[in-house]
This record gives C-alpha cells, sequence and structure tokens, in this order.
C-alpha cells in the first residue's frame, strides 16, 4: 500500500468531514458541551436519608421518632418490594417488622430485625442509620413497656457490595459522556460514507491507483481518529487520565474501532443518507442502554452483556472511579478488540460488494 496515496485520502477525508456544517460543529461543540455538564455536575454524594419499612403496622411512636431525626419513612407492602426499591435505589436502606418481632418489642423481648442497606450506601450512612435505629427501638420500648429492648440487627447489602465506595453523579456520568461521544461520531462517518457512495466518489478514487484495501483503510484510521480524539479529550481535560492512562486510552482506542466498524455497516446498508441518520438513531439508542447499569445500580439485566458498548462503560468505569487493573478489564478489552475487528470485516465486506 503506498503512503503517500493513503496520507492524500486521510487528509482528504478530515476536509470533507469538517466541512459539514452539521458534524463539524457537533463534533467541537459535543466535547465542550459534555465536559460543562461533568464540571456542573455535584462532586459529592448527597444520599437521601429515607427509610423503607416493611410491617403489618408501624408504631406511631417509631415514626414519630425517626421523623424528629429528619429521616422519611416509606411503609411498603412486601419484603420483596422493599429489597427490589433499594436495589433500584429508591431508599439507601430498609427494616422488615414482621409480626412477631413487632410483637416482641411490644413486650420487651428479645428479637432479631432484619436491615437491608444498598450496594452503595456510604458507610457514615450506615453507622449513622445502627445508631437511629437503636435508638428509635428503645424508645419504643421505653413506650410501650418501661423497659430497654434487646434487640439484635441482621444486616444485608442488596447487590454487589460497594460500602465506602459511593460515587458522585459526574463519576457515574463519565462513562456514558464517554461513550456518547464515541457513538455519536458513527453517525457522521456513516453519513460521510454514503455520501461518497451516492455521488459516486468511492467508485471513482477505486479508478485511480488507490486500491480497495488502501481506500477503507483510510476510511477506518479517519474514523478511529475522529471518535478518539474527542473521548480522550473529555477524560483529559475533566482530569481523569491521572490513573492508569494507557488503559483508559486502549478502552478509548477499542471502542473507537467498534465505533468505526458500526459506521461501516451502517452505510453499506443504507440507501440514502436519511436511512443512515435513522440507523445511527437506533443503533445510538441501543448502545446506550448499558450505561443505566452505571447511573442507576441495579438496573441493568444480564442481556445487556450481549451490547458491544457494555465492555466500554464497564471498563471506563471500574478503571476511572475504582482503579481497576489491566487484569481486572482484560477480558472486557479482548471483547472489545474481536467486535472491533468483526463488525469493521462485515462492514468492509458488504461495502466493498456494493461498490462492484
Amino acid at each position: 500500500m503506498n503512503a503517500r496515496i493513503l496520507r492524500t485520502v486521510i487528509l482528504k477525508d478530515l476536509t470533507l468531514y469538517f466541512r459539514n456544517r452539521f458534524f463539524a460543529p457537533i463534533t467541537i461543540a459535543g466535547v465542550i458541551l459534555y465536559i460543562l455538564i461533568y464540571m456542573l455536575m455535584p462532586s459529592t454524594v448527597d444520599e437521601d436519608l429515607t427509610l423503607a419499612v416493611y410491617a403489618p403496622t408501624i408504631p406511631d411512636a417509631f415514626i414519630q421518632f425517626l421523623g424528629s431525626d429528619d429521616i422519611n419513612v416509606a411503609a411498603l407492602e412486601s419484603d420483596a418490594a422493599l429489597q427490589e426499591a433499594i436495589i433500584n435505589s429508591e431508599y439507601v436502606a430498609g427494616i422488615v417488622l414482621t409480626g412477631d418481632v413487632v410483637n416482641s418489642i411490644a413486650n420487651g423481648q428479645a428479637t432479631t430485625v432484619t436491615v437491608y442497606f444498598a450496594s452503595d450506601a456510604p458507610q457514615e450512612i450506615i453507622n449513622a442509620l445502627r445508631t437511629v435505629l437503636k435508638l428509635a427501638f428503645n424508645e419504643m420500648s421505653y413506650t410501650l413497656n418501661g423497659d430497654p429492648l434487646r434487640l439484635e440487627f441482621r444486616e444485608e447489602i442488596i447487590g454487589p457490595d460497594m460500602t465506602g465506595q459511593q460515587l458522585a453523579v459526574r463519576n457515574r456520568l463519565l462513562p456514558l459522556l464517554a461513550v456518547m461521544l464515541l457513538v455519536m461520531e458513527m453517525m457522521g462517518l456513516g453519513n460521510l460514507i454514503a455520501e461518497e457512495i451516492t455521488t459516486g466518489t468511492l467508485r471513482a478514487l477505486l479508478i485511480t491507483p488507490l486500491n480497495v484495501s488502501g481506500l477503507f483503510t483510510g476510511k477506518a484510521i479517519v474514523g478511529i481518529l475522529i471518535a478518539f480524539v474527542q473521548a480522550s479529550a473529555l477524560m483529559g481535560l475533566t482530569g481523569n487520565l491521572k490513573w492508569e492512562p494507557i488503559l483508559v486510552l486502549t478502552t478509548l482506542l477499542l471502542g473507537a474501532l467498534v465505533v468505526t466498524g458500526l459506521a461501516f455497516l451502517i452505510a453499506s446498508f443504507s440507501r440514502s443518507l436519511l436511512g443512515v441518520m435513522a440507523w445511527s438513531l437506533l443503533v445510538i439508542i441501543l448502545m446506550l442502554i448499558p450505561s443505566y447499569g452505571v447511573v442507576f445500580p441495579g438496573v441493568a439485566t444480564n442481556w445487556a452483556q450481549l451490547i458491544p458498548s457494555y465492555y466500554m462503560f464497564d471498563t471506563i468505569h471500574q478503571v476511572v472511579n475504582f482503579g481497576a487493573s489491566w487484569d481486572a478489564v482484560g477480558s472486557n478489552l479482548l471483547v472489545l478488540l474481536v467486535m472491533g475487528i468483526v463488525f469493521m470485516g462485515a462492514g468492509i465486506f458488504v461495502m466493498e460488494r456494493k461498490l462492484r
């Protein structure tokens, strides 16, 4: 492959891309906007002290005591509903007061109360609730029978135990913002390729000394470069390349490979620019689904792992927010590499047949 011809193709595609009156401004504005969103998001955790309770009857003394300590109490209809609400991050903690427990409290007998904590509940919140609950139950016991309560708490963590590793909102959103920049470039590159197919530019280029492999290599380099540079700029300008920068940049590079391959596929299947836009929007929506598992822990299900972007989100999240090493996310990187090669190969194969 002639390096001079390849360089010419790359410069031509970059020029055409940044001459586009829609995608060029969006490319620059997107990076600036996402950085601003990240900076404006709260950098500290502000947990809502709302306690979920499942009980046949909740003594008024208990509710009044908790209310006086600025803790909201929400009554739920079942143990299962309480656990589901905590998994969905609706409440930071919950307690179960069965009929036997309530009777033991009323009679001053020894009893055990089950307490559920969210997996990302801060340690200070857990400690505070332990103290408040003990005070509340003792207050109830004195109110009902004048004796201190012999009480034990059985604590359970709902979901993966992330106690002490709670994240600010902007840190949860960071993987979403980075991957958004990657997948948005899929639409721009797909549009560029589809436009050249429609105008006959690609077929005209193949009449020159440029061969098919050189043509697609140049376009792949342009697509990967544009997507990678934007996502890297976001991570760098927000200060998230301080730890494991090579690992983060490798993840972004493999992610750029995946979205570039998808752009080739979209462009090869689309018959018009409107088709590129429609297919791109559908793929973008699908690619963003795994992000909800990071932003809202417990929402994502196993089938989200079938979506390539899951491995981008998960890797960036684990590395940037929890300091994961190469060993911890190596399997994710391998999946991204394989998917990128498969999508790129399929896109080039279909595109080549379309140009014949």
